[in-house]
């Protein structure tokens, strides 16, 4: 059926109006899985005792562009100023790449001050802070994983507990297909919800 048109006698219509969706239009196409921004989960892990690294080695990278992460009441074990990162494997999830990341980001504490992370040799994608039995949330976008003549870019935005906010980028300055990604800090995370989504584009079927 022809998606994108309402019909000639709707209020104020003057035109035919091949540019938005009718409800049955975006029930139908999101039931086939075709609706393009549409997230589809793809794995949700939730973490309840000490757990040295989440591991997603099924991303399902070969029918996204875009992935999309949340991470969810992250909270380490034992405490301590703990660096949420990302790091991504080439290989399944054999092992995983520990270095050729570049980071920038803004951290705006409570107290209204700001400061800046940034590098370009480090060893992974650095997301918000966790502090002693405070909790952080971040979410992630996620780009080019499946395409191995493009780097693999990541955007985010995280809150720690306290209200300190952050937000920024990096890149695994690398042209290789991704197909699994690792959650960490330097200690092992006790609580956490993380849950990894693909970002359905408008010609996936």
């Amino acid at each position: 059926m022809p998606y994108g048109y309402l019909g000639q006698n709707q209020p104020n219509q003057t035109v035919n109006n091949s540019g938005v969706f009718s409800i049955t239009d975006v029930a139908e196409l999101q039931s086939q899985g075709k609706l393009g921004g549409s997230l589809e989960l793809i794995e949700e892990q939730t973490v309840t005792s000490p757990t040295s690294s989440i591991n997603f080695t099924n991303i399902k990278g070969s029918q996204y562009d875009v992935h999309f992460l949340t991470i969810l009441g992250y909270e380490t074990n034992g405490g301590g100023s703990e660096l949420v990162v990302i790091r991504f494997s080439n290989d399944g999830g054999s092992t995983y790449e520990s270095s050729n990341y570049q980071n920038a980001q803004q951290v705006c504490a409570t107290g209204g001050t700001f400061s800046e992370i940034r590098g370009t040799s480090d060893s992974a994608i650095q997301l918000s802070y966790t502090n002693n039995t405070e909790q952080s949330n971040n979410y992630v976008y996620l780009y080019n994983l499946n395409n191995s003549s493009k780097y693999s870019f990541a955007t985010f935005q995280g809150l720690k507990q306290g209200a300190d906010i952050s937000f920024g980028g990096g890149v695994y300055a690398v042209a290789e297909t991704i197909n699994a990604l690792q959650v960490i800090t330097g200690v092992a995370c006790d609580v956490a919800t993380i849950k990894l989504y693909g970002v359905k584009q408008i010609w996936v079927t």
